[in-house]
């Protein structure tokens, strides 16, 4: 409302714009959960470089750390400055968020879902009595109980360094509300995740629940494939490439990317297996930094690879690359690369076959929102109509600039509709604005065809 005027004079009064501009929501924010040694539980813990999650979340004290296990800090004579370490206990999620790091990632919010022991002086006390055990066969007088402590030694010492108790219903968890949230419904506290991961989780039950949280939250949850084929038993599958295939039916949504095979990484100069979900999560960071949401996260070199636990070639490819299971591939000339960038529902919804065109909708969608809330009890005319048609358009047109749409103009790109035709008297009285968005996505050139052929010499 104007002041009252009494006195002649300049007055300078406060005018609302009446409307706010749209942000792009972060696209590479990734939520990592899992079992650590260390640190809080269930409580989502933002990290910013794998220095902090060595910090926060293993905790000894190191000369580098530059791995998970780090190297031994030392006095000035030469002595550990601590005992026992490293710790022969790294859990999957240590090493999905070392090599999310080393790709490309940034900000990450960690879950710790459970504390692992460290059972270091054990696993060299128990390796110790098999050497013994070993040494000792060929001469033992009951070679049969020889034998049985051999197998009994090495059954124990598998047991330690085999992830212990199962951690499944700790990830899946429970909602109790603010602050009495476990597991997965802890990320409910950190709206700008986008990505969801649990690195070298891949028991069915646990899967389903991480793609039913990511499509409720709109969010893009990056799976695992079991490490062994013969894992694929547990999902109903056989244990074969054929059987693989078969696992993006069990995991359909187009909220969802599945990728094979592990990646071996060297650890103190030997191999270690890690979870290709953590590798794709620094990948999508990386390109989203570099080209934006919109450019497909494959044909991506994976930083720290070695080898891989399983080679493909094309024609096995083939297969599990039309059916959903995103492969990574060793090429002689370029490297490691991830080589597929499909939803698990690519057979089924061809509308969301790439990962690229639903994490776009996903950033737009949780934009418009962010960004339209000061509408919120608005009065819902035509001016109010006029202001979101205008910030949405406004909006879209920058995100074309990126070369996010396809079409040689912006009305080839996207439309926007708020006005009359789709707001109704009906849903005026009804406290209902309509706000009809459409885009066109860009699609990635997945098959590349030059057609050669011969001309005749004039």
């Amino acid at each position: 409302m104007a002041l009252e005027y009494y006195t002649p004079g300049v007055y300078v009064e406060e005018v609302a714009g009446g409307s706010v501009s749209m942000t792009a929501a972060p696209t590479n924010i990734t939520g990592f959960i899992g079992q650590t040694l260390k640190g809080p539980l269930n409580t989502p813990i933002q990290i910013t470089s794998w220095g902090d999650y060595f910090d926060k979340f293993i905790g000894y004290t190191l000369a580098d750390k530059m791995t998970p296990r780090g190297t031994v800090a030392k006095d000035v004579d030469g002595n550990n400055l601590k005992e026992n370490i490293p710790n022969d206990k790294v859990t999957d999620l240590d090493w999905g968020v070392y090599v999310y790091f080393a790709n490309g990632g940034g900000k990450c919010y960690v879950v710790s879902v459970d504390h692992i022991q460290d059972n270091s002086s054990k696993s060299a006390t128990l390796n110790e009595a098999l050497k013994k055990e070993e040494a000792a066969l060929a001469s033992a007088k009951d070679k049969k109980q020889a034998e049985n402590k051999i197998a009994e030694l090495k059954k124990e010492i598998a047991a330690l360094s085999g992830g212990g108790k199962s951690i499944d219903k700790e990830i899946i968890g429970s909602d109790g509300g603010p602050g009495k949230r476990k597991g997965l419904s802890c990320f409910k506290d950190k709206g700008e995740i986008s990505l969801l991961c649990a690195p070298g989780v891949t028991s069915q039950g646990v899967v389903l629940e991480l793609i039913a949280y990511a499509e409720a939250a709109n969010i893009f949850a990056i799976l695992d494939t079991p490490q062994s084929l013969n894992g694929l038993k547990s999902f109903g599958l056989e244990a074969d490439l054929d059987g693989l295939s078969g696992m993006s039916a069990k995991c359909a949504s187009k909220q969802a990317g599945l990728y094979f095979p592990w990646v071996n990484v060297l650890d103190d100069g030997k191999e270690k297996a890690v979870a290709p979900s953590a590798f794709a999560a620094g990948v999508y960071a990386r390109v989203d930094n570099a080209r934006g949401v919109h450019k497909a996260p494959a044909n991506e070199p994976v930083r720290l690879a070695a080898n891989l636990v399983y080679t493909l070639n094309d024609s096995e490819q083939e297969t599990l690359n039309k059916n959903g299971i995103n492969c990574i591939r060793n090429f002689s000339d370029t490297g490691i690369r991830i080589w597929g960038a499909r939803t698990t529902v690519s057979m089924i919804d061809p509308q969301w076959r790439y990962i690229n065109v639903r994490r776009l909708f996903n950033m737009i969608e949780t934009s418009v929102e962010l960004g339209t809330k000061w509408a919120v009890f608005e009065p819902n005319d035509s001016k109010l109509w006029g202001a979101l048609s205008r910030n949405t358009k406004a909006f879209l047109s920058r995100i074309y600039s990126t070369g996010a749409f396809a079409g040689a103009s912006e009305s080839e790109a996207f439309y926007v509709t708020c006005d009359a035709s789709n707001n109704p008297q009906e849903n005026i009285d009804a406290g209902i604005v309509t706000i009809e968005v459409g885009i066109a996505p860009v699609k990635p050139a997945e098959f590349i065809v030059f057609k050669i052929s011969q001309k005749a010499a004039e």
